[in-house]
């Protein structure tokens, strides 16, 4: 039965003048046209509400569009009508859903999984058909700016199938899963709407690939686990963290293994490259010191260690990023992280219990691909998210995901079908990308600051690209993964 607000004549939204991709969107919309269809069918099969309702109503394209779709005598053919009206809503509402599985979100040009429902013909439709029906099938806010469902079928696969994989179907609040699909869809956070600097990029991307580059040449062999492959994971957090500087915060703390570590102490942390430089000379031997000295509580090997940099604006410190210190260099330094966001959002300049302020701190979480899925301290730490007495009001976490594991190829290193499935148990949003196209990268960055900061929760950058040499620069890839790295020598730097 249809819900009252529906039949009342007294409420806002009457039957003469109810929208149904309006007010019934995506598969609501199919259920609406399956009980009119059955109600032409049998109308006294229908409960005295509902049959009241069709008595005055008919689904408002159907009657314009009978003439569009005719039998072979000519006479027009209303069921079709209605049928190609269903079709086209739930191909749209496929596309939104599974699109994810037909992005082009690696930059090595892996084949994707993709999805039956992503095909027209599998709602017995052809562009045809779509270029005959309104734009408005398709649901807003892609109907505004389409002529018919073809172009916002088209525009649909633009935005869900491109190098962005918006996979966010297990979000189980409206609110929130109809804010992303707008986001999404308005194109609010890319260009020409919220423009991006070209120049900009190519000149951080070059710091970026100039430093390894100058490491490899003057010290080869030696351990640093390259950022090269995933050199954008820079322009996300300058993004991320430009975004919450000028939101006033006041303490950045970032979480990281060893991918890339070295280049985000120098260029986000700002180390200077002369003491990253020094420390690869190794210029303390323990030969050179005494059988007493220790030198245990010195810290840990370069890729290891973390930093602090303070943003000041004349003599005020407005804001301090901070990488925390990490031994383990793998997971663990997650509820670390928390621990240190949680302390910084703790107010304690005032006599009587401490007081919460989340805008103080925002914590940056940085994972490896395979030690994502595999490390239970990751699920632990996803798990604090809500609770009264560890959330942060939401952390944005990054995959570096190079789509190995030491030498483990993805299919022989976790059951799903991405690194990031995971965080689908904690309804955590996600959005995967890839790694060469620094445009997109720069989006989903906004798109993470804009839902942590409208909602208070965690978000998740599945940022997919590869490695370009091998797990540390010491071992041989071309021995275990031969068919990647043939791929990879021959591929272009971003």
């Amino acid at each position: 039965m249809l819900h009252n607000k529906y039949l009342s004549a007294e409420k806002t939204y009457t039957v003469k003048y109810m929208n149904i991709w309006h007010d019934f969107p995506g598969p609501n919309a199919a259920y609406v046209i399956e009980l009119y269809e059955r109600y032409l069918s049998n109308p006294q099969a229908m409960d005295p509400q509902t049959r009241a309702f069709f008595e005055q109503w008919q689904p408002p394209e159907v009657g314009d569009l009978a003439a569009t779709f005719t039998a072979s005598d000519g006479t027009p053919r209303e069921w079709e009508a209605t049928q190609k009206i269903v079709g086209a809503a739930n191909l749209a509402e496929s596309i939104r859903r599974f699109g994810h599985k037909a992005a082009q979100i690696d930059p090595l040009g892996s084949p994707r999984p993709g999805d039956p429902s992503l095909d027209p013909a599998a709602h017995d439709l052809t562009e045809q058909d779509l270029a005959q029906l309104p734009s408005s099938v398709a649901g807003a806010p892609i109907a505004s700016s389409c002529s018919n469902a073809l172009e916002a079928i088209q525009a649909l696969r633009r935005i869900y199938c491109s190098s962005i994989g918006y996979d966010y179907d297990h979000i189980g609040i409206p609110e929130e899963r109809e804010w992303l699909r707008h986001v999404a869809e308005s194109g609010s956070l890319r260009p020409p709407q919220d423009p991006i600097n070209p120049l900009a990029i190519l000149q951080r991307l070059t710091q970026v690939e100039s430093f390894e580059q100058f490491l490899q040449r003057t010290f080869p062999g030696k351990t640093r686990f390259s950022i090269e492959g995933l050199d954008t994971m820079v322009l996300i957090l300058d993004e991320v963290i430009g975004e919450a500087a000028e939101a006033d915060c006041r303490a950045i703390l970032i979480g990281m293994a060893h991918r890339g570590r070295l280049n985000v102490l120098t260029h986000i942390l700002n180390k200077p490259y002369a003491q990253i430089l020094a420390e690869f000379r190794d210029p303390v031997k323990r030969s050179n010191l005494a059988a007493s000295d220790n030198l245990g509580w010195t810290g840990d090997v370069k890729y290891h260690m973390g930093a602090r940099r303070a943003l000041k604006n004349g003599q005020v410190v407005d804001l301090v990023v901070s990488m925390a210190s990490n031994p383990s260099h793998l997971e663990y330094v997650n509820p670390v992280v928390e621990g240190m966001a949680r302390a910084a959002d703790t107010l304690t300049d005032r006599p009587g219990p401490p007081r919460l302020d989340s805008a103080e701190s925002f914590p940056i979480l940085i994972h490896g691909d395979a030690s994502f899925v595999a490390q239970g301290v990751v699920a632990e730490t996803l798990n604090l998210m809500l609770l009264p007495g560890y959330r942060t009001d939401g952390t944005i976490h990054i995959i570096a995901n190079n789509q190995l594991g030491f030498t483990t190829g993805a299919e022989e290193g976790r059951s799903t079908l991405y690194a990031s499935d995971l965080a689908k148990g904690f309804k955590i949003p996600i959005v995967h990308v890839n790694a060469d196209d620094p445009e997109a990268c720069i989006e989903v960055a906004r798109l993470a600051y804009a839902y942590r900061s409208r909602f208070k929760k965690d978000f998740l950058i599945d940022l997919v690209g590869f490695r370009r040499y091998g797990h540390n620069e010491g071992d041989e890839p071309g021995f275990t993964q031969p068919k990647m790295y043939q791929i990879i020598e021959n591929h272009p730097s971003v």
